[in-house]
């Protein structure tokens, strides 16, 4: 299908007028620019892309970065996703082809080598015929369902003769998990979070591995990890259960509780982010920032005198805290 929209994504403004006008040439209009991948990502939450072309390299989050937060999230899957550069290593066209790229595109920016890449989109979305290592792969995946072990991890293993990718690492986890070879599991799971530091599903996993081992430290860790990837990409609900199964592994984390705040308060569940936060506090009853997010609370169900004593204690905890003291002003001059 012809994409309609387009998001592009530079930090270098004249490259991002470049793949404009090019665009625009050849008759696509509906063009979104961002000159950063933070401001990408936050777009893409909010509004509907057929296509995101970006720049690699760029400062502060990378375009591969983006990509692989992009991946992580279900709804973007099948979105298609370019990466330019000036040139690529080898490194980097392994990473980007871990990572989920639909294609790669050369700088500077060629009118035919951009209408060859949105031509070429389906096929390289996987409407074409599948190549030898997907064939391998659903082999394998295939042996996982039927519990045949032994032949799936051959198979997976075979395929890291080939080239390492966190996915095979994951099924190789796995499977030593199924296995019960917890040490090995966790080195699998290690390699595959090493290759792609997104990885929820994969520190998810280790941190369960480590559960079995008997070592809670190690498991919250893990699952701590787990569970900011997943709030950091809006999957509220497999971070809710991750966070939940931390808090069986240790009752009295107040990270976890303040966590858990954060995340009912984005789903608009007050009363349970109170509770959450209450929790934190009794735990740690000078922490100046439960303080503070219990004011926000507040503030978002306009108990404005609630709010205030909250902001107030958490001043009177740390006079320094100029958000608490922003809030406090905005609250007393009657703007929020």
């Amino acid at each position: 299908m012809k994409p309609a929209s387009f998001l592009i994504v530079d930090d270098n403004s004249v490259a991002l007028r470049e793949i404009a006008d090019i665009l625009k040439y050849l008759g696509y209009r509906n063009l979104h620019e961002s000159s950063t991948a933070s401001e990408a990502w936050a777009m893409l939450r909010v509004k509907e892309f057929d296509c995101v072309i970006s720049a690699w390299d760029m400062p502060e989050m990378t375009g591969l970065a983006l990509l692989k937060i992009v991946r992580n999230d279900d709804r973007f899957d099948q979105l298609p996703f370019f990466l330019a550069d000036s040139s690529f290593t080898k490194a980097k066209v392994v990473n980007a082809g871990r990572s989920g790229i639909t294609g790669l595109i050369v700088k500077p920016y060629d009118i035919e080598t951009i209408k060859g890449k949105i031509q070429g989109i389906p096929e390289a979305m996987g409407d074409g015929p599948p190549s030898e290592a997907e064939i391998t792969l659903d082999e394998g995946m295939k042996l996982l369902e039927s519990e045949d072990h032994e032949g799936a991890l051959k198979i997976f293993q075979k395929m890291l003769d080939e080239g390492e990718s966190a996915e095979i690492y994951y099924n190789i986890g796995y499977v030593k998990t199924a296995q019960g070879q917890y040490p090995e599991a966790i080195d699998a799971f290690r390699k595959a979070t090493q290759l792609d530091r997104l990885f929820a599903k994969a520190f998810e996993a280790m941190g369960r591995a480590y559960k079995e081992l008997g070592q809670p430290e190690e498991a919250e860790e893990y699952l701590n990890k787990a569970a900011e990837i997943y709030l950091s990409s809006e999957r509220e609900d497999q971070a809710e259960e991750v966070l939940n199964e931390i808090l069986e592994v240790n009752p009295d984390t107040i990270n976890v509780y303040n966590t858990m705040g954060v995340l009912y308060r984005k789903k608009g569940d007050y009363p349970t982010a109170l509770k959450h936060y209450e929790k934190a506090l009794k735990i740690h009853p000078k922490e100046p920032n439960i303080y503070y997010n219990i004011g926000r609370i507040h503030v978002d169900m306009k108990n404005l005198d609630e709010a205030k004593s909250c902001f107030d204690k958490a001043l009177t905890l740390d006079p320094g805290f100029k958000e608490a003291r922003e809030i406090l002003n905005a609250i007393d001059i009657g703007a929020m």
